[in-house]
């Protein structure tokens, strides 16, 4: 079960790089904004890095994940775990997400408690 999620995991990475694949005038980056994104992408980042393992209500605890409708973190500890993720085999996000996606999958996570 760990291998089937850990595939998916890496699948899920494999096609967000090859997502952006567009090329851009030499020097031109994209715009960094601290504001999340809206709730209907952050829904789409988390089905795509979150769902296989805590279910698409959060629920699912699978491979260890913890059951987010029941979290007790506040923001900044949600937006910490995703970016460096923990020694239960989350994995970090940092490096593959915006700090936009990183707060949007925050809001969209909060919206998931009980």
């Amino acid at each position: 079960m760990v291998l089937k999620s850990s595939l998916l995991i890496l699948s899920s990475v494999l096609l967000l790089a090859s997502c952006d694949e567009t090329e851009k005038p030499e020097g031109e980056t994209k715009p960094i904004s601290n504001e999340p994104v809206s709730m209907e992408d952050a829904r789409a980042i988390y089905t795509l890095n979150c769902a296989s393992c805590h279910g698409p209500d959060g629920t699912l605890q699978a491979s260890n994940a913890k059951d987010l409708s029941v979290s007790k973190l506040n923001e900044g500890e949600v937006e910490k775990m995703i970016r460096k993720g923990n020694d239960k085999g989350m994995m970090p996000y940092e490096d593959m997400l915006s700090t936009a996606e990183i707060k949007g999958v925050v809001k969209f996570v909060q919206n998931l408690r009980k």
